[in-house]
């Protein structure tokens, strides 16, 4: 089990342990998905305002493998799991995105006279995380990845109940099927799980031949909303790029479109959470490659949701504003208006569903009347200056015509000199 490479700076008075009681053991788990801290709430709460990083409260079920990392490693005291995505915490906490998990411990240490927390020193880890080895720490940072990529999943599920057959048609994703059905049994198969249940081979049984048809369905409602995006034309006149964001936003249905492959994502990352557990119980020999495949699919899908997070942005910059030079088109403006701001909506609602750990996004207006004329003094007097140049350059080519220069000595060079000489 590896330990961090930068550890939190410890408080004042960390060298002076035996002057300051009690102590709390904190562990932290973290990857590029994001870290997990679990110990007392009050040590977490302290670690959270050390680091300025809030973290959601997660519960872990029984069978989940920080639960059995918790309870060999704290006995019987009562702790809690916090998380966090994605944040400079983890950062901290792990020097590479591909390193893979890093676990590190942590003593909180309390002044006996006041009770503030002084330290949150790294340590050494305890006896018993050294037998439980980094593989054992890798699974449970998936796990916890997998539970934490989705917020208010049921949301997305009562909006778009009445067009998702329409949706899968638009996006030729017929093979995604009854996408309510698929994400009913695996949550409830992952519920059964959070219950201290197993999954048993039959259970697995009737779930194996999801995984392939769930992605496939995720790729090409994502891809379906890159071609919705890919059919605007920025260079079009503003009445024109108006009739284009309706079309994208009616027609097209990019809003369910996106809800839908927020439902459907989420079931692929359940149907991975079910397969490591499959894999752990029945072929532990192959679970280190499991868990490597596993986070593999969930990298990929972030960077691919985040991609078309910016190049959602990029529309609303480029496409639904007016430019200095079209500052007159006032109707389309409006229009341009409406249709900006339920894509904006729907860009942040997919973003902090999809819990992406992006810039905030400040977003263009429109050029005003004002911003035009300034545009346009600017491009007269440019016009002025570039003609009175071509004015220039225009004399000058005349006058060559009219009297063009001769090399020195030439034969026929101005004889007015010699004649004015024998005057």
């Amino acid at each position: 089990m590896s330990t961090e490479q930068q550890c939190a700076p410890d408080g004042p008075g960390h060298d002076e342990v035996p002057a300051l009681s009690p102590e709390t053991y904190l562990m932290v788990v973290a990857d590029e998905f994001g870290t997990a801290v679990v110990g007392s709430d009050d040590a977490i709460e302290q670690f959270c305002r050390q680091w300025d990083t809030p973290l959601a409260s997660v519960t872990t079920a029984p069978n989940d493998t920080l639960a059995r990392m918790s309870a060999e490693l704290f006995s019987a005291k009562t702790v809690s799991v916090g998380y966090a995505i994605g944040t400079q915490m983890q950062r901290h906490f792990a020097a590479r995105s591909t390193a893979g998990t890093t676990v590190t411990f942590h003593r909180m240490v309390r002044d006996t006279a006041t009770g503030k927390i002084v330290s949150h020193a790294r340590i050494a880890p305890p006896p018993a995380a050294a037998a439980l080895g980094p593989a054992t720490a890798a699974l449970a940072g998936l796990e916890m990845a997998i539970s934490a990529q989705f917020d208010r999943i049921d949301e997305h599920l009562d909006r778009i109940e009445d067009s998702v057959d329409e949706i899968l048609w638009l996006a030729s994703a017929q093979r995604l099927g009854d996408v309510y059905g698929h994400h009913r049994v695996l949550a409830r198969r992952v519920q059964a799980l959070t219950d201290g249940d197993a999954l048993t081979a039959t259970d697995w049984s009737s779930i194996a031949a999801l995984g392939a048809d769930l992605e496939v369905g995720v790729e090409r409602l994502r891809f379906h909303a890159q071609k919705l995006l890919d059919s605007l034309d920025a260079d079009a006149s503003p009445g024109t790029r108006a009739d284009q964001l309706a079309d994208v936003l009616r027609k097209g249905r990019l809003l369910e479109t996106l809800q839908l492959l927020i439902v459907a994502q989420q079931s692929l990352f359940l149907w991975q959470r079910l397969r490591l557990v499959q894999v752990q119980t029945i072929e532990p020999h192959h679970l280190e490659q499991t868990v490597t495949s596993a986070r593999a699919t969930l990298a990929d899908q972030h960077t691919a949701d985040t991609d078309l997070a910016a190049r959602l942005r990029q529309v609303l910059d480029d496409h639904a504003v007016l430019s200095p030079s079209e500052a007159h088109h006032k109707l389309a403006g409006r229009a341009l208006t409406k249709h900006r701001d339920a894509l904006a909506a729907m860009v942040e609602a997919f973003i902090a569903a999809r819990n992406l750990q992006v810039e905030q996004w400040t977003g263009a207006r429109h050029a005003t009347l004002g911003e035009a004329w300034s545009a346009a003094r600017v491009r007269t007097g440019a016009a002025v200056i570039a003609g009175r140049r071509r004015l220039a350059r225009g004399a000058t080519t005349v006058a060559t015509w009219v009297e063009p220069k001769q090399p020195s000595g030439s034969d026929d060079a101005d004889p007015a000199p010699a004649e004015q000489h024998e005057s």
